[in-house]
């Protein structure tokens, strides 16, 4: 039989990758303000490959605006709303 990492265990990793996101602009936990991934993102990310799913991705977590990146929408696209 085997066992499964899942559900809570997930949810709980994907919370931690919502909150220890790296920033674009310096490379350190927006979090933690420590350089790199911090120890709870590395945790997270192990959780997600023994599970071996791939969490969900946040658009513009890594705050890109720090680094001088600009959103360019594109015309008429439901991007740009």
């Amino acid at each position: 039989m085997a066992t499964y990492l899942g559900g809570e265990q997930i949810e709980e990793a994907q919370a931690l990758l919502a909150r220890h996101v790296v920033s674009c602009a310096d490379g350190r936990c927006l979090t933690c303000d420590v350089p790199g991934p911090c120890p709870a993102h590395e945790r997270a990310t192990s959780a997600f490959f023994r599970s071996l799913r791939l969490p969900r991705r946040t658009p513009a977590a890594s705050r890109p605006e720090l680094c001088g990146a600009r959103w360019h929408g594109v015309p008429g696209s439901w991007w740009s709303a």
